[in-house]
């Protein structure tokens, strides 16, 4: 009977081991102490989030000499909460830290100033002792006080930057004239602590164009090749997704869930500080914890300020990815990827492609003011015929399209109007003085032609892209860039009397429909590319030259598109 009871004993211990081994184990650590900064995790535990994704989470609290990253290091967290500048610093000393997920979208770093010592405005900040966190934090704040003076804190203003421990006491001794707070906790406690608000000076850091990333999801990249990591992982960005969703939508209820693991903390001041974090967290459903990448180069760049560009050394394109989020967060209809949408606003954004895009503007004007000369309207005549081609396409498009389109491009960009007055200027003052007036494309019809091409192939370019970043179904993609091309010229047929010659045969619409196909599937690859930047660039290039030689070799040959006929005719 013992031997038999010690084998039922035996039994029973490997089957809750086998139990115990089927959920995995996942463990977080905090850049703080538990409080409302990180309820959305604690939602997600009490909740029993993590446990409907087979996971046994377990978080630990972070404090004063508490690194997270060392819990990385050590092994002793799967993941942690880390502002950006820290993370590019472990990666940058061999802890090759990735961000997968970014649930602070905005920064909550304030300047809190006594204004009984005359601090009122910027300017007052001369000959200060301001007190900060040295881990990173000081970074936005030295930035903005030295473009306050152009040259650095040190040389120029006499300000004094001192390492800060408590807000509260480096207030209360009276020793600094400034303290560093986080809006959703230092703040509160000033004010708790009897501060009275109406003898401060509040500068907000992300207000003044000075923030950093806060608060960001890291985890080891080299433990993403691991055998069942990813897939711990992406259960575990589920879950958490899921908690700071739920905690947004009930940040009281989520701090009642978070002292109930914390009955410690004091519920007015952790509703205090839920109500600010909903602020700092995107409060748009589907984008919760997804990393603008925006908001990334601009903390970037703020570092190689500071650092003038010499602290920075890793691979900045491995040091965050979409793809963990992509795989458990409601995904967009777009057939591309968020970066390829991002990066294909920065390609079209450059100098270069603008000034090819107002170059298809003049050529197209100079098309509408050639048919007022011909049907000799008069000075209003002539501004809205040159208009029609010049930007009727685009405004069109726009205006069928609206979300970020709206106001249509012409309302937010006076350049192209500037251009569209002074064809009509310059076009009636030769007219004027010319001899035999005579209209530009039949004085100089080749030159025309090259730069009404131009034109074509980046309006091709850029009405893709609207419907690409509007995210609508690919088969719209061609259609808009066809319509930028060709729909102010069917407006001009139209007001004008004149039955389009793109109907009857001559290939055009055609040609930019091409392009815009051409130049989707391009971009469908980026979301493939290593460097989706480099491959943009190629891919518009391309696009722009495969548009520019086709019209070319059709007008060149002759080509041109077959109609129709009735039948017997």
């Amino acid at each position: 009977m013992k031997r038999l009871y010690c084998l039922l004993l035996l039994l029973a211990s490997l089957a809750v081991t086998s139990q115990a081994a089927a959920s995995s184990n996942f463990t977080l650590q905090l850049k703080w102490s538990p409080q409302a900064q990180f309820m959305g995790y604690y939602v997600a535990k009490t909740l029993g989030y993590y446990e409907e994704e087979d996971l046994q989470i377990e978080i630990l609290p972070g404090g004063m000499g508490i690194e997270p990253i060392n819990a990385i290091r050590e092994g002793r967290a799967d993941a942690v909460i880390e502002w950006l500048p820290t993370a590019l610093a472990a990666r940058d000393s061999g802890t090759p830290l990735v961000n997968i997920a970014q649930f602070f979208q905005h920064s909550g770093l304030l300047l809190v100033c006594r204004r009984d010592r005359n601090i009122v405005e910027p300017a007052d900040l001369q000959n200060r002792t301001i007190s900060v966190w040295l881990n990173g934090n000081q970074v936005p704040l030295i930035k903005w006080l030295e473009s306050l003076s152009g040259s650095s804190t040190e040389s120029s203003n006499g300000i004094r930057i001192v390492e800060q421990g408590s807000a509260y006491e480096a207030w209360q001794n009276k020793a600094v004239d400034c303290v560093s707070a986080m809006s959703y906790n230092e703040y509160w406690r000033l004010i708790e602590h009897g501060v009275d608000l109406s003898n401060t000076t509040i500068f907000k850091l992300e207000d003044l164009g000075f923030s950093l990333l806060e608060d960001g999801l890291y985890v080891d990249a080299r433990r993403l090749s691991e055998p069942g990591f990813n897939d711990r992982l992406t259960r575990f960005l589920q879950a958490s997704i899921r908690g700071w969703k739920y905690a947004i939508e009930h940040p009281v209820e989520a701090v009642e869930l978070l002292r109930q693991a914390h009955p410690e903390l004091s519920e007015h001041h952790q509703l205090r500080m839920a109500e600010e974090i909903v602020r700092l967290v995107d409060s748009e459903q589907h984008t919760v914890g997804l990393l603008n990448i925006e908001s990334f180069e601009q903390t970037i760049d703020l570092l190689k300020a500071y650092a003038d560009d010499k602290s920075i050394n890793s691979d900045l394109r491995n040091a965050w990815t979409h793809a963990l989020w992509n795989e458990v967060a409601p995904q967009s209809r777009s057939a591309f990827s968020i970066e390829v949408r991002y990066r294909l606003q920065q390609v079209l954004s450059t100098n270069a492609f603008y000034l090819l895009d107002l170059i298809g503007t003049l050529a197209f004007g100079i098309a509408g003011f050639a048919r007022a000369q011909q049907r000799k309207y008069d000075l209003w005549g002539a501004l809205v015929v040159t208009s029609l081609p010049a930007v009727g396409g685009g405004t069109l498009r726009d205006l069928l399209v609206g979300g970020d389109r709206h106001p249509p491009y012409i309302f937010t960009d006076s350049t192209y109007i500037y251009i569209i007055i002074a064809i009509v200027f310059v076009g009636s003052l030769a007219n004027l003085l010319a001899a035999k007036p005579r209209a530009f494309g039949e004085r100089f019809p080749t030159i025309l032609l090259i730069i009404d091409t131009i034109g074509l192939a980046a309006f091709s370019i850029i009405g893709a892209k609207v419907a690409i970043i509007a995210e609508l179904d690919w088969f719209w993609i061609p259609c808009l860039a066809a319509l930028t091309c060709a729909g102010g010229g069917v407006l001009l047929d139209i007001v004008t009397a004149r039955e389009p010659r793109t109907f009857r045969g001559k290939i055009y619409e055609e040609i930019a429909i091409l392009g815009g196909l051409f130049f989707a599937a391009m971009l469908y690859l980026g979301n493939y590319a290593e460097d989706v930047y480099q491959h943009i660039v190629i891919a518009t290039v391309l696009t722009f030259m495969l548009v520019f030689c086709t019209r070319i070799a059709v007008v060149k040959l002759g080509l041109s598109a077959p109609v129709l006929h009735a039948k017997g005719k």
